[in-house]
Parts: structure tokens; sequence; C-alpha cells
């Protein structure tokens, strides 16, 4: 099927329907700032993503986001990087290629080999930025997601990705840290490998722990509660495509809980809380999209964050994420929350939707909780190869739900109407969040994705 701009765009529009994508508000509230709607972890064709950096941001932009993060694997986009068009892996699709020739002909760099083979150039950060960029509209981040793997003493094999956010280059411990690490190493050399290049460039950067429960629970909350300077994760992404097979515990161990039990334990300490995230980690565009079992993962317009900030620039995006002001979203979006620390009361408040009726829900952790897990539950991966099944088998700790992560307070709105909620925080409260549902499916469909519209606030401690 011939692909075109209209085709690409009208596809997109589409899939922003499904996804429940709103445009972030734009009155400015009495302090001068206002939202910005954006994410962190998309891919190109600078590594294993399906489209030019052009289509992509292109596809974010048309649809009212207002900044975007092209984060390719241990690469940044300001070097000469070239595709061969053909079949494949690795190959530039014709009809992708087509569809870039007609619609960015000013960016086009190709030549045609005597067998017939074209070679094209991926366009760099730089000249993204002189095509997509306007001031208080559209932002486009330095972003890299830096990606490693781990194997332990005992032979177990992780996946360990972060993402990174207005460093223009990679640092060289990506390129040579190997294999021989524990999670945690890992994740805590990774920051200071970051942040040693963010220095050396006088750059304010951001740190995001990436899809802890990909592939199989690979990054536990043990791991980040060794890390207490890393405050970003993702708590939305597109899920996992691999079935965790037996051993689920059945309540479930979605990032919900992975997130409580961290803050659990940093609440007690007096350590900076973890704060989450919503990615799209986009490989698939074009109506292309994964269709690894179990479901559909890394598209477009899966999640995202809502930062309330007072100018449209890296440093005022990041300096407002640090101080927790903002929300992620999946589908759904909050219109306004705010949170009074001399009371400890958090104000939350969501427009209606024809049809539907939406809730808001307040979440705390007691101050009483056990450090000591109530169990532990073995995963055995189903989808890995037979004789892989040891190399991937997971021990997760499971901690006390009646005291962790507990609903103290829930409310509900009538059918298409809006939402305002309150709730003040009690003496035994470590600190609240809050979570909004909006009884819709998402289109994506993989383990450990929501299964409704979420949107969620920060957590927030009583001063």
């Amino acid at each position: 099927m011939e692909t075109t701009r209209r085709g690409f765009l009208t596809a997109g529009a589409a899939l922003a329907a499904a996804a429940g994508v709103r445009r972030a508000a734009q009155a400015a509230p009495a302090d001068g700032k206002r939202f910005y709607k954006g994410q962190f972890h998309t891919h190109t064709y600078w590594s294993d993503g399906s489209a030019f950096p052009e289509q992509a941001i292109q596809f974010y932009r048309e649809t009212g986001y207002n900044f975007l993060g092209l984060s390719d694997h241990n690469i940044y986009a300001d070097t000469r990087r070239v595709k061969k068009v053909g079949k494949g892996k690795g190959f530039v699709r014709q009809e992708i290629f087509d569809a870039y020739r007609r619609d960015f002909p000013g960016s086009v760099e190709c030549e045609t080999a005597a067998d017939g083979t074209t070679s094209v150039v991926v366009q760099t950060y730089a000249k993204m930025r002189k095509l997509f960029e306007k001031p208080g509209e559209f932002l486009l981040l330095d972003a890299v997601e830096g990606t490693t793997r781990v194997v332990d003493a005992n032979g177990v094999d992780n996946q360990v990705h972060m993402n990174y956010l207005n460093v223009p280059g990679v640092p060289e411990y990506f390129r040579t840290c190997g294999t021989k690490a524990t999670v945690a190493q890992r994740i805590g050399e990774s920051l200071k490998a970051v942040e040693a290049m963010a220095r050396e460039k006088g750059r304010e950067s951001m740190f995001i722990l990436n899809h802890p429960i990909w592939r199989w629970y690979d990054v536990k909350p043990e791991d980040l509660v060794a890390n207490p300077e890393v405050r970003f994760f993702e708590l939305c992404n597109g899920g996992s495509p691999y079935a965790p097979g037996k051993g689920l515990p059945a309540d479930g161990f979605a990032t919900d809980r992975f997130w409580d039990a961290v803050n659990a334990f940093r609440a007690r300490r007096g350590q900076p809380l973890l704060y989450g995230v919503g990615n799209d980690d986009t490989h698939g565009y074009f109506g292309t999209v994964s269709h690894s079992p179990p479901g559909i993962h890394c598209i477009p317009y899966n999640a995202w964050s809502l930062v309330r900030a007072e100018e449209l620039t890296a440093e005022a995006l990041i300096r407002a994420m640090k101080a927790g002001d903002f929300a992620a979203c999946e589908g759904v979006q909050p219109e306004d929350f705010s949170f009074d620390a001399a009371s400890g009361t958090l104000s939350v408040s969501v427009a209606g939707k024809k049809n539907l009726c939406r809730t808001i829900q307040f979440i705390v952790t007691k101050r009483d909780f056990s450090e000591k897990p109530v169990g532990t539950v073995s995963i055995e991966p189903s989808d890995a190869p037979e004789d892989k099944q040891k190399v991937y088998a997971r021990t997760v700790n499971i901690y006390d739900k009646k005291k962790i992560g507990c609903i103290a307070k829930a409310v509900s709105g009538g059918i298409g109407e809006g939402v305002k909620a309150s709730y003040t925080m009690k003496p035994d409260d470590l600190y609240v969040r809050a979570r909004i549902l909006s009884p819709e499916r998402p289109p994506v469909t993989a383990f450990q994705h929501p299964k409704v519209h979420v949107a969620w606030t920060q957590p927030y401690l009583r001063a």
C-alpha cells in the first residue's frame, strides 16, 4: 500500500484518538506557568526505529505534543549515518523511503549504486532543530537510551536500560561497561557517567531508569532503593511482550506496586522520592506495530508526561520535573493537581467524557510498614527457550500491600461528569499520590500494561 504524508498523519490521528490523546491544557495559571505535553523515549532509523527522524517528530508535533526526545540506543545523532533501502532487518522499507522523499524533499540526501541499491543519509539533531523547533510551541530534547546488559554472579541475564536528557553525547561507559555487574551497580555507575558528562558540557541533566519489568522483571525495587540518587523511572512504557509464565502473583506486580515498594523505603529513610514518567518507547510507525506475543507495544501515543513549567526549555522542564510538578499519563490526563505541604492535602481534578465514569484514587503508604517481604515469587518465563529458562528466571520480593501502596480514598463522578477530589494525609501516612482511572481499553495490550486509561500524580511528603 502506498504511504503518503496524508496517510501517515491520518494513521497518527487514528492512533491518537484510540489512545485518548489530548492536547495539553494551554491556560496559564497566575504564576505564569502552564502545562506542556511530551515524552522522552522514541526510536528512529538512527537505531532500531522504523521511521526517519523527520517522520517521527512530525508524528508527534502534528498531534499537539510540545516536546520530544529521540532516544536511540547508545548513539547521539550528531554524526553521519547512512541506511540502505530494501527488505529485511536493518533496511529502510521502500514505502517509508518513498514517503520521506515526497514529504521532506529538502532533507533527502541519497545515492543509487550501479546495482540499483539506494543509500540514504539519516539526518542529525541539529538539522531536526532547524526544521521543527518553534519557541514556546515545540522543543526537541537531546536524548539517548543507554542500553546495557548484565549477567550476575548466578548467571542470571538482565537488560538494564536508562534514558538521559539534555546531554548531547554518549559517555564512554556505555561502550565499555561489559556485562559483569549487578543491576544495582550498573544503574549507579551509569548515573555517575551521565552526570560527569553533563558537568563537562555545563548541562542540567535528567536520568530515567527505563521499563523495569522488561523483559522479565529485570530491575527490582531493591535496585532503586540502593540508588536513591535516581529520581525518575518509567512508570508507564509499552509493557512487556514476554509472558512471565508461572509464578506471577495473583494480585499482580505492575509498576504501580514497584513504585510504592521503592518509595516506602526512601520515605522512611528521608531520601528523595522516586518520580514516575510516561513514555512510548516508540519503534513502530506507519501502521507498523510490534506484534510479539501477547500484544501490541512500542507504538506512538501510549503514554506521556504533562509538565507544569514557566517556559518550554529543557532547563525549565527538568527543573519542574525534579520538583515533582508533573503527571504521568496514559490515555487520560488531569485538568489540574496541587499539593499543600503544610496541611498535607493533595487536590486533583479531571474533566468528564461522554459515556464514561472517571475515578480519582488517593494512594498512601503507612509509616509502620514492615521492611520484611511477606513472601517471594519465582518467575519462570514461558517465552524463553528451554535451555535459557534458568538464565532468565527471577525471584521477586513481595511486600505487604495492606501497608504499602494502599488506596486511602476513591471518588467517582457520574457518567460524563468531571471529578474534583482531595485527600489530607493522616498522621500515619508516609506520602500520598493520586491515580485517575478512565474505563477505556488502551490500544497497547502487552503484559503489565494498564488495562484501562490511567494518569498518575507524583508522590508528595507533608512538610
